[in-house]
């Protein structure tokens, strides 16, 4: 029965955490007036600021060319 108690607890934990990340992306949502087009563009200009500061590495899709800056970040952190 203790271990059940346990479960919930996680499950509950869970559910708080995705209402959270829910309640975040609406905000988000809610600056651009829920505009898909200007909420893809916010996206896509923060991945590329991201891309840029060189602090993070990104998986190019399958039909994407990786960029020379990209390919030179990725061989010098190897």
């Amino acid at each position: 029965m203790k271990d059940r108690k346990i479960i919930e607890n996680e499950r509950n934990a869970e559910c708080e955490i995705v209402k959270e990340v829910r309640d975040i992306r609406h905000k988000i949502s809610a600056r651009f007036d829920h505009d898909v087009g200007r909420l893809v563009a916010h996206y896509q200009a923060l991945e590329e600021k991201m891309r840029q500061s060189g602090k993070y590495r990104f998986a190019d899709l399958p039909n994407e060319v990786p960029k020379p800056s990209e390919s030179a970040n990725i061989e010098a952190s190897d």
